[in-house]
């Protein structure tokens, strides 16, 4: 009996310390496995994001290459005014079939404090035709045009929006990807898509 008493108690000190192991391996890889997984969501959001930009210039593009006719006049804002909402112009109805495509990620065509969302990001969108250009959105960013400028029969539609928007609150650290990397040293906030897309006229 004393045998079997010595036995099962070096039994349960293997098992024991088994357990310990296990319970130790499990700390030393959450970390690793949390920041992996963040990694995963942060830049699975980073590449929709992206596709659906791509997916907004295409559509923009698009609307802005159909046959109008002289009647339509291509942008009647006034100076310094980016509002689409009035959607009685050309330039208007590119950045209004470009929000819709944008409304998806929490990002919106709307000049910045006058009638735009404070829970939505901006972007700004640049419409060339010619040696016209019109600018829908928001007024303090920034849009350079990828490539080269329109012929007098082409359009070039660019599209810019900052990855992460400190000012659009409504998913806590940023919008339209959320920024939790930061403190593992990845930070995105300086970061901004950026894109053309460019068409002959219908």
């Amino acid at each position: 009996m004393h045998r079997i008493a010595r036995s099962t108690t070096k039994s349960l000190r293997r098992h024991d310390a088994r357990r310990g192991a296990v319970v130790l391996e499990f700390i030393i890889a959450m970390p690793v496995l949390f920041t992996a997984f963040l990694a995963i969501f942060e830049f699975g959001f980073l590449a929709l994001v992206i596709e659906n930009g791509a997916h907004a210039v295409n559509e923009g593009v698009r609307e802005g290459a159909k046959g109008w006719g002289a009647t339509v006049a291509f942008d009647n804002n006034s100076v310094g005014n980016y509002d689409p909402t009035n959607n009685d112009d050309i330039a208007d109805q590119i950045a209004m079939a470009m929000d819709s495509v944008l409304n998806v990620f929490n990002l919106e065509v709307r000049q910045n404090g006058l009638s735009d969302n404070p829970s939505r990001a901006n972007v700004l969108v640049v419409i060339e035709r010619g040696l016209n250009i019109a600018r829908r959105g928001d007024n303090t960013l920034t849009c350079n045009r990828t490539g080269t400028a329109p012929g007098p029969n082409e359009i070039v539609v660019t599209l810019c929006f900052p990855i992460v928007d400190q000012t659009a609150p409504s998913t806590g650290l940023g919008n339209p990807v959320p920024n939790w990397l930061v403190p593992f040293g990845l930070n995105l906030t300086s970061y901004r898509f950026e894109m053309s897309a460019r068409s002959e006229l219908e």
